[in-house]
């Protein structure tokens, strides 16, 4: 029922609106940083994040990927204009530990990856910054 509830979060949320939804100036992947976006019972913690280079300036358009192993799925989106992205939360019998984000561009190669919750609670938005560093 997981695996379904999954794979239909997946196909129907993200993947086939995720051109409209990054068109949007203000938003990436789906949502935006405002704390007052609905957030369903039944989902657990979002993600938010930006994409920077090793100096802090954001990477306009990196691919972000979003995997969740236990479930043999990933999802790719893009980086706003910014470098901002949001992740709607999962299932909440996914925990956190088990989303994996990794973010890339062309012309870069990871440097490193840092995540943190914004906040107390097992819904507390988490935070992930990614940066990489210009290859030569």
């Amino acid at each position: 029922m997981r695996l379904l509830l999954l794979r239909t979060f997946l196909l129907v949320c993200l993947a086939p609106g995720l051109a409209a939804l990054i068109s949007s100036p203000a938003v990436a992947g789906g949502g935006s940083f405002d704390e007052t976006d609905d957030h369903d019972d039944d989902s657990g913690p979002p993600f938010i994040g930006d994409v920077k280079d090793k100096s802090g300036n954001p990477i306009a358009d990196a691919k972000v990927s979003v995997s969740v192993a236990a479930y043999n799925s990933t999802v790719f989106m893009r980086a706003d204009d910014q470098g901002h992205f949001n992740i709607k939360g999962f299932d909440k019998e996914i925990q956190p530990d088990q989303i994996e984000i990794a973010c890339s561009m062309e012309g870069y190669k990871p440097y490193a990856i840092s995540r943190q919750p914004t906040g107390p609670g097992p819904r507390a938005a988490i935070e992930v910054i990614c940066l990489l560093e210009k290859t030569r």
